[in-house]
């Protein structure tokens, strides 16, 4: 006669149990953790007079401390160059040139601002479908010469902050880099 009938055996559910604890005591942990306590945006008389004056800083708020808060404004705008691609990878300084013209020609309406963040969308088609590998390698070295072409409006290139992508648009032409730009508040 078999000992088997039907129910698991003691070391199968002593498994469970353990990992059904386990489970347990990890939500009384999370669970228990308090978060750090804002600073006291009133702080009391003693508390103030016993800190030291820092005096670096004013006593009354400055314009630029009331203003509302920073960020990317919601509005972006959109320029666009239309080059070689395959000349602008390889370096050649005519295609360079070129972009520097076309750049600070699409830019001069913007005058004032500074770009925060810049999404470059290359477009580059091969027998007529969209080649993304050529045309990632198209938006990247778009990407990397915006600096060089206006400095004063283009943060310095980092790949945080100005990014190339390959955009397969159907109706875009070939050679075609979209800049988009994402301005600070002000």
């Amino acid at each position: 006669m078999s000992r088997d009938s039907g129910r698991p055996g003691g070391t199968y559910l002593a498994g469970w149990l353990f990992a059904d604890l386990l489970l347990v005591i990890v939500l009384v942990v999370l669970g228990s953790e308090v978060p750090a306590a804002a600073p006291d945006p009133h702080p009391s008389p003693t508390a103030a007079a016993t800190a030291a004056p820092d005096p670096s800083r004013s006593s009354s708020p400055s314009p630029a401390d009331t203003a509302r808060p920073g960020g990317l404004d919601p509005v972006t705008a959109s320029v666009g160059v239309r080059l070689d691609p395959d000349a602008l990878i390889a370096g050649r300084p005519s295609e360079t040139a070129e972009l520097t013209r076309q750049v600070n020609e699409e830019i001069k309406r913007y005058t004032g601002r500074t770009a925060a963040f810049v999404m470059v969308f290359g477009t580059v088609r091969s027998g007529g479908a969209v080649d993304t590998g050529r045309s990632d390698a198209y938006a990247t070295a778009v990407a990397r010469q915006l600096p060089q072409a206006a400095p004063r409006f283009f943060p310095p290139y980092s790949e945080k902050i100005i990014r190339g992508y390959h955009d397969s648009g159907q109706d875009i032409p070939s050679g075609t880099a979209r800049i988009e730009l994402f301005f600070l508040l002000s």
